[in-house]
This record gives C-alpha cells, sequence and structure tokens, in this order.
C-alpha cells in the first residue's frame, strides 16, 4: 500500500516553502493543525480517486474523525503514542535503532533527546483523550513496542478486509 509520511512533507514545506510557516519543532498539534488543510485536500483527492492509501504522522483525532464522517466507508485510521514510558528509557530504545534511514535522534544530545521525548509524550496524552472522545483507537507503544506494532498491523489488516 503506499504511504506518505508527513514529516517528509512537513519538512519539505518547512525548506522549500516557508511561506506555509511550518516549523518542525513547533509541536504536534501545532504541525497538525498546520499541515491539516494541505493533508485534507491531498486526502480528498485520493479518496476520490478510489486509491488505498497511508498517512503516517502528526493528524489530530478530531480532523481524522471529521474526515470520516465525510468518508464513512472509505477511512480507517488508529493513533499510535507512548504515554507511560520514562523519557530515559525511550532515548535508550531510539538509540538501540540508530543504524536505521532518517536517523534524526543522532543530532542531539540525550539530554535534548529526552526533552524532546517528553514533549512527545504529553502530545500522546492528548493522543490518548481525544481518541477516546472521538471513537478512534489509540495504541500505546510504551511497552512490549513490537507486539503492539503487531496488533496495529493486525487492527488495520482486519479493518480494511471487513470495510469497518
Amino acid at each position: 500500500m503506499p504511504y506518505l509520511s508527513l514529516d517528509v512533507l512537513k519538512m519539505g514545506l518547512a525548506r522549500g516553502a516557508p511561506e506555509y510557516e511550518i516549523d518542525p519543532d513547533a509541536g504536534g498539534l501545532v504541525v497538525g493543525e498546520r499541515l491539516w488543510p494541505l493533508v485534507r485536500e491531498m486526502s480528498a483527492s485520493i479518496l476520490n480517486d478510489d486509491v488505498d492509501y497511508l498517512f503516517e504522522g502528526e493528524l489530530l483525532p478530531k480532523h481524522v474523525a471529521a474526515l470520516q464522517q465525510a468518508y464513512p466507508t472509505q477511512i480507517r485510521a488508529c493513533f499510535l503514542g507512548y504515554t507511560t514510558i520514562a523519557p530515559e528509557q525511550k532515548v535508550r530504545d531510539i538509540r538501540a535503532y540508530a543504524h536505521l534511514p532518517n536517523n534524526w535522534p543522532d543530532e542531539y544530545s540525550d539530554a535534548q533527546l529526552a526533552s524532546i521525548i517528553g514533549r512527545m509524550i504529553e502530545f500522546s496524552r492528548y493522543l490518548e483523550a481525544e481518541c477516546a472522545a472521538h471513537g478512534l483507537p489509540y495504541f500505546d507503544t510504551s511497552s512490549r513496542f513490537s507486539e503492539t506494532l503487531d496488533r496495529v498491523f493486525a487492527y488495520l489488516a482486519h479493518s480494511i478486509s471487513e470495510g469497518v
């Protein structure tokens, strides 16, 4: 299935189209709000073309819920975050995967990365609460990361195959 990491869109706009005023360091809530008009219209085009597509990144539950209402049989969504992991543990987990492409955490010290993770934990708490408010699935990856990803894949595969 084709997919787009919204990080690519975010960084492309931040570096290549500064008039969009995307600050990649502004946090998930701000970035999600700024990207939404573009992502909404991209989604509408993809949906009208009847193409299966996956967006990954800083989306907000309220926006996804509104899109689901407009396209109730076509939108499948879930959110991932980590609300209970200690920032220091998450730093260790991230550093364990330093060999992967786009290793942006390598640009930061452990203390700087822990601070970023602290903000991401807060954003994860926001996502968890908003998902509950909008009836969207939320998966917490604070522990049993691989097993949780397996559950996410199973959920998405089931929801696509069942048309739910």
